[in-house]
């Protein structure tokens, strides 16, 4: 094996080590070669992501503080597509997801500017002090709410799904898509905003 796929395999196993207390992956699930999980503050006993049986997962998952999480069910595939998460993220069974994709269950600053006037500063200076980038960061001020992908669903390449979104069993959200409000089951929605385009059969036995 040339000498930097060797690199790349020992990077990736060392990697693995030092998430392995804050995840819980099933063996019996298929890991890509963009899969990461990146713990800015990992806090003793907190489960940051689980996944379930017979999935494809391509993702990355970035927990920006102390809390957060990502639950992924069975048969579960997931592109090279992006989780950020402070509150949670939850995708049942049997979903499919696209490349490209950015799943955001918070707004990361206040909408507010005397509240986030020095949050890129506070990231510079720990940063520049050998300190996670948001250490000590408010997130008080910061609104989240969480994402729930229901069963069957299917999110097409590029989509956005943001804080407190559910989509429906069995719905599919178009190529390109932002998705601000909840997404009826058994649906197409596309555009930006998402909006229902028609909508789908159901054979309830399938």
């Amino acid at each position: 094996m040339p000498i930097r796929k060797l690199y790349r395999a020992y990077q990736q196993k060392k990697a693995r080590r030092r998430i392995a207390p804050y995840v819980r992956l099933s063996g019996d699930s298929h890991y890509g070669g963009g899969f990461s999980v990146d713990l800015r503050e990992p806090q003793d006993g907190h489960i940051y992501l689980s996944v379930g049986a017979h999935c494809v997962v391509d993702g990355s998952f970035v927990f920006e503080s102390r809390g957060g999480s990502v639950s992924v069910g069975d048969r579960v595939f997931i592109g090279s597509s992006t989780f950020i998460s402070i509150n949670h993220i939850e995708i049942e069974d049997d979903v499919s997801i696209a490349w490209n994709c950015l799943f955001y269950d918070h707004n990361s600053h206040s909408v507010n500017w005397e509240e986030r006037q020095f949050d890129t500063e506070k990231v510079y200076q720990n940063l520049s002090s050998g300190l996670p980038s948001l250490r000590d960061k408010d997130w008080s001020v910061v609104k989240n709410a969480p994402i729930r992908i229901c069963k069957k669903a299917w999110i097409g390449e590029g989509v956005t799904v943001l804080k407190g979104v559910t989509i429906g069993e069995g719905a599919v959200v178009g190529a390109g898509s932002v998705v601000t409000k909840d997404v009826e089951p058994w649906t197409v929605v596309a555009g930006n905003p998402a909006r229902t385009v028609r909508k789908l059969e159901h054979h309830p036995d399938l």
